[in-house]
């Protein structure tokens, strides 16, 4: 029996409904962006300096640059973890990525997690 496939269609949802994404799951940081800014995938950046960050059937990551509503511009880092027993290292982890990423570009990022178990 093929694995069912999560990452896909939430790289799609994330890719086309983005906005009400946030709304939902995070609706005070979509609160915050200016939405008649079109958001920019980072995912080409985030790849060159974390390939551990590729998908795969327990987790992955998007990166996303937003201008705010205070005209300023912020990064978000939206982490997606598969499985019913959360990682213990989970924050430990993202907070490296966003360590790393600052190091690299010089931009402090926002990380969030969305957990999606079987249970």
């Amino acid at each position: 029996m093929k694995p069912l496939d999560l990452v896909g269609p939430w790289n799609y949802a994330l890719d086309h409904f983005l906005k009400s994404f946030l709304e939902v799951a995070f609706p005070v940081i979509a609160a915050v962006i200016d939405w008649k800014v079109t958001p920019v995938s980072l995912d080409k950046e985030l790849r060159e300096i974390m390939p551990e960050a590729q998908p795969d059937p327990e987790r992955f990551d998007r990166l996303f640059q937003f201008r705010l509503i205070s005209g300023l511009d912020a990064w978000l880092l939206i982490h997606f973890e598969f499985n019913n027993h959360p990682d213990p290292d989970l924050e430990n982890r993202l907070d490296e990525r966003c360590r790393r990423i600052f190091q690299r570009f010089g931009v402090g990022v926002t990380h969030v997690t969305f957990l999606a178990g079987m249970e």
